[in-house]
């Protein structure tokens, strides 16, 4: 994508999310704009329990990251996206409201917010798992993106291989569910 760049955020209903994404795409191509689009919905993988998929070696699947958000990345500034996407959300059954920053007219992701979820997702639109250990009452990510991340880990599940991270997000605090494999615990 060309600079400057912007995220938007478009809170939708719960379990639309990739309704609202393949809609989005439609109404980009009918309109014909002059700008860059990729609508999105960042994903994170998850244990999966499952006997069956774990002989055929499939032990992670997908979710969304933040459940009822969608993410469009545009070369469109603010103004132009809120008077076209403005009537887009209007006229969607599943969009609720574009997120805006406070009060103000600004609408898209703030630039500490959206490079934060970019060093997560490394360039693609999924957090993956990782790797690490327990040492006394401290995590240690030795590898994946959650690697120098472990301040935001605030609950562990060893059962389902998860963690509860807290990301600055959105003007508030975000919980989001990723996947975490803890190799070792170390006393």
């Amino acid at each position: 994508m060309l600079e400057p760049y912007y995220w938007y955020v478009l809170y939708v209903k719960t379990n639309s999310e990739n309704r609202v994404v393949q809609d989005i795409s439609r109404y980009i191509a009918k309109r014909a704009f002059d700008f860059e689009f990729d609508p999105f919905c960042p994903e994170s993988e998850f244990y999966y329990r499952s006997k069956a998929e774990r002989r055929l070696g499939k032990t992670y699947r997908k979710r969304p990251l933040f459940p009822g958000y969608v993410f469009v990345e545009t070369t469109m500034p603010s103004p132009e996206f809120l008077r076209e996407f403005g009537t887009y959300a209007r006229g969607s059954d599943d969009v609720i409201r574009i997120l805006r920053n406070g009060n103000s007219e600004y609408v898209a992701l703030p630039m500490d917010e959206r490079r934060r979820l970019e060093f997560l997702l490394r360039g693609k639109r999924c957090l993956e798992h990782s790797i690490g250990v327990i040492v006394g009452d401290k995590v240690m990510v030795h590898d994946g993106p959650l690697k120098d991340f472990e301040g935001c880990i605030t609950r562990i599940n060893r059962h389902n291989r998860s963690a509860e991270i807290e990301l600055e997000m959105f003007g508030g605090t975000i919980k989001a569910q990723v996947a975490l494999e803890i190799i070792e615990k170390k006393q």
